[in-house]
C-alpha cells in the first residue's frame, strides 16, 4: 500500500482531516465516488482514494455555528464523543465543515442550499468554488455572502482512522459518508485529482485484489464496510457511531489477556476482543480498532507482562477484527497471519494453513481452518497438543460463537460450513471459548451455537 515509515524516527502529530464517500444509486446497487490522485502527490500518491483533506483553522470560524444545521454539540454527539475530551463540539463543527469544503472543492458537490430556501445561484457557486481552490476566500465568507445553510446533517459519520506514528505524514481522520444530491454531477477542476470513477465498493474491492487500482487500509475497510449496503438509509441506521469508551484490559489466564477496544474497524461504540498470547514472547490477536489509544493499550498491555509482540494473527478479515493490523506490524515491523484467501485484503501478510502451528510466542498457537462467518475464518488452539491431546485447550474462536459487530452489515454467512466448523472445534473439547464479542463462554457453547436454517441445505 505503499506507505514508508519516517526516517528520523520522530513522532509526528496527527493533522485532523475528514474525507467523504459519495454514494449514488447504480445498476448493481449504490456506487461510490473514488478520485485517482497523481503518482507525484506528496501524500496518497498514485492512490485511489475518497474526495477529503485536513481541516483548516478557517473552519473553526464562529460564523458558521450558525450556518450549520447540526449544532456542535450534536456534531461531538455524531462522531460517538471522546472519553479523553480531546473532541471538543468546535472541533466536531469543524470536522464536519471541513467534510463540506473539501468535496465541494474536490469535486463541486456542493452540501449546502439557501437560508431562505432554495439552490444557490450556479455561476456564484462556481466563482466561490474557484476562490476557495484558490486560497483567496474560507468558507465563511462565501456561505455569508451567498446566504448559505450548511446541510452537515446530510453527513453521515461511520469511522475513525489515524495514520501510525512511524509515518512522516500523518492524519487524524474521520470518515463520512453523503448521498449525491439530486441533479448534481462532480466535475474535478484541481491537480489534486488524476481521473474519477463510479464503482460499487464490492467492484473497487475486485479491482485492488487485481492490482488494477492502489488503496490504503482506510479506505479499504470503508469499502468493506459499505459492500452490502443498499442505501444510503441503511448506512444511517445501522452504520452510525455509538459512544466511544476507552480500552480495557482483563487478564484471563496466565497466558491470554483480553484487551477490549471500543473503535472495532474505526468506528466508535463498536467493541471487540482483542487478545494478547504467551507470557514473555506474545502474539497479538484481532488488533481491530486502527486508533492510537488502542495500539497503546496493546503496548501497554504487553508491557506490564515484561513481554514482546513477535507476531498478529486474525481470526479473519472483517474490518471489526483487522483494521488495526497493518497499523501496528506496520509500527513493529510485523507480518500479519490470516487465513487461507485472505492474503490481498492486508499488505505485508502471509496466510496461515488448518494445522499449522504458530510458534512465534512461547505459546503455540494451532491454526484450525473454521469458515462459515468468512471463507477466511480461522480458530486459535491455545497450547500444544494435537487430537485427542488437545483437549482442556483453551481456544480463540474470533465470530464463530457469540455476538458479532454491531454497527455494520455483513455478508451472508456459509450456515453450513458454520455449523460443520462448530462440530468440529467441538471435537477438540476445549476448555474455555474465547469470543471475538463477548465474555469468555464454556465448551457447551460450541454445540449450542448451531446456525438456523441449514438443515438439509
Amino acid at each position: 500500500m505503499g506507505q514508508i515509515p519516517s526516517a528520523s524516527g520522530e513522532h509526528v502529530e496527527p493533522r485532523p482531516a475528514a474525507t467523504v464517500a459519495l454514494l449514488r444509486p447504480g445498476r448493481d446497487g449504490p456506487e461510490v465516488l473514488l478520485t485517482h490522485r497523481p503518482a507525484s502527490m506528496a501524500f496518497a500518491g498514485d492512490m485511489h482514494v475518497f474526495p477529503g483533506g485536513a481541516v483548516d483553522a478557517a473552519d473553526a470560524d464562529p460564523r458558521l455555528v450558525d450556518r450549520s444545521v447540526a449544532t456542535p454539540d450534536e456534531a461531538v454527539a455524531r462522531l460517538g464523543g471522546d472519553p479523553e475530551g480531546l473532541l471538543t463540539p468546535e472541533r466536531a463543527l469543524a470536522l464536519h465543515v471541513a467534510a463540506i469544503r473539501e468535496l465541494f472543492e474536490e469535486a463541486g458537490v456542493l452540501l449546502a442550499d439557501r437560508s431562505t430556501g432554495g439552490p444557490p445561484d450556479t455561476d456564484a457557486l462556481a466563482a466561490a468554488r474557484a476562490s476557495l481552490v484558490a486560497g483567496e476566500t474560507t468558507l465563511a465568507d462565501v456561505a455569508e455572502s451567498l446566504d448559505l445553510r450548511l446541510r452537515t446533517d446530510l453527513l453521515s459519520p461511520i469511522s475513525h482512522w489515524t495514520t501510525p506514528p512511524v509515518m512522516p505524514r500523518r492524519f487524524d481522520t474521520r470518515f463520512f459518508v453523503a448521498e449525491l444530491p439530486s441533479g448534481v454531477e462532480p466535475t474535478f477542476t484541481t491537480d489534486e485529482v488524476f481521473a474519477d470513477r463510479w464503482l460499487t465498493p464490492a467492484a473497487a474491492l475486485v479491482a485492488f485484489a487485481a492490482g488494477e487500482i492502489g488503496l490504503w487500509p482506510p479506505t479499504i475497510g470503508t469499502l468493506q464496510q459499505l459492500e452490502h449496503v443498499r442505501s444510503f438509509a441503511e448506512v444511517r441506521e445501522r452504520l452510525a457511531p455509538g459512544q466511544l469508551v476507552a480500552p480495557r484490559s482483563v487478564v484471563e489466564t496466565a497466558d491470554v489477556e483480553r484487551i477490549v477496544l471500543g473503535g472495532a474497524g474505526g468506528v466508535a461504540g463498536q467493541t471487540v476482543n482483542c487478545y494478547l498470547v504467551g507470557r514473555r514472547e506474545l502474539v497479538v490477536v484481532d488488533p481491530g480498532d486502527p486508533s492510537d489509544a488502542a495500539a497503546e493499550a496493546i503496548l501497554a498491555a504487553a508491557a506490564r507482562r515484561g513481554g514482546r509482540i513477535g507476531a498478529i494473527a486474525l481470526t479473519h478479515l472483517d474490518p471489526d477484527h483487522a483494521a488495526g493490523a497493518e497499523p501496528l506490524a506496520l509500527r513493529l515491523g510485523l507480518r500479519v497471519m490470516v487465513g487461507q484467501g485472505g492474503g490481498w485484503l492486508v499488505d505485508n501478510s502471509e496466510e496461515v494453513a488448518d494445522g499449522q502451528r504458530i510458534t512465534t510466542g512461547d505459546v503455540e498457537l494451532t491454526v484450525v481452518a473454521t469458515p462459515g462467518p468468512r471463507p477466511d475464518h480461522i480458530a486459535l488452539l491455545i497450547g500444544e497438543g494435537s487430537g485427542a491431546s488437545s483437549a482442556g485447550r483453551d481456544v480463540l474462536v474470533g465470530d464463530l460463537v457469540g455476538g458479532r459487530a454491531s454497527r455494520a452489515i455483513l455478508a451472508p454467512s456459509d450456515d453450513r460450513a458454520w455449523n460443520a466448523s462448530l462440530a468440529r472445534l467441538a471435537a477438540f473439547r476445549p476448555r474455555r471459548v474465547f469470543t471475538g464479542h463477548d465474555e469468555p463462554l464454556e465448551s457447551s457453547a460450541l454445540s449450542e451455537s448451531a446456525q438456523p436454517g441449514s438443515e438439509g441445505s
